[in-house]
């Protein structure tokens, strides 16, 4: 009995450094599997990090959100970032330029896609599902430059060939790709020290997604970017 205790408090020791060296981090997706992180969180020496998290409101809108983005292809963890600091999961917000729903699509966008009814849930998402994934498909599938295509328009970013120099803009990729990524905090523009850091994005045999701060031999990984 004391041997098999020891044994366990021994797994337990082992496990707990090995998770200590390696800084890995878990956290839930949409589809309820866990994601493995090794990469650092950012340092509070890298300005000052507001913090940013999701509504109680999310779950209830998780179901739709992952429906649709299965059936046009695109991440629904990303979709799910992007309503959160676009509407704060208030599926009848509407903002200051007339932006409508949890997706806050523009009239002339509602329009463009088809979507009628701009505070229906699904047929506000159906319709941003769409557009970011046009966005997405436009820009090379460059996550920064479609998330500020869908805030400041796709020809702010052509014009420049990158994130336009507005505020409000870079903030918010800055916010979204902070919440794709399972942080807590983001580093908001004008913060002293602040960079962008790339890192690798694959899923294992198992199904399981890892972000990984160097590529993993023999694996095809996806490029992703944190700002710290």
């Amino acid at each position: 009995m004391r041997f098999s205790i020891f044994l366990s408090l021994l797994t337990f020791v082992v496990i707990f450094s090995l998770a200590q060296a390696t800084d890995i981090r878990v956290r839930v997706g949409t589809d309820g599997k866990k994601i493995y992180y090794n990469i650092p969180a950012p340092a509070t020496t890298a300005g000052s990090p507001n913090a940013v998290s999701y509504s109680k409101r999310v779950e209830e809108f998780v179901p739709i959100i992952v429906e649709t983005c299965e059936r046009h292809g695109v991440d629904a963890e990303l979709v799910k970032a992007l309503i959160q600091v676009e509407s704060n999961y208030n599926h009848l917000a509407v903002s200051r330029k007339g932006a409508m729903g949890l997706m806050q699509l523009m009239p002339g966008t509602a329009v463009r896609y088809g979507v009628k009814e701009a505070f229906d849930p699904e047929q506000n998402v159906d319709g941003g599902v769409r557009y970011l994934k046009d966005l997405l498909q436009l820009f090379g599938s460059d996550k920064q430059l479609a998330l500020a295509a869908y805030n400041a328009g796709e020809g702010a970013v052509q014009r420049v060939n990158g994130i336009p120099n507005y505020t409000e803009t870079q903030n918010y990729v800055r916010k979204v790709l902070a919440l794709y990524n399972g942080d807590s905090t983001y580093v908001p523009v004008g913060s002293h020290k602040t960079r962008l850091v790339t890192y690798f994005k694959y899923m294992d045999t198992k199904g399981v997604l890892h972000y990984t701060s160097s590529p993993v031999a023999g694996v095809q990984a996806e490029r992703v970017s944190f700002y710290y």
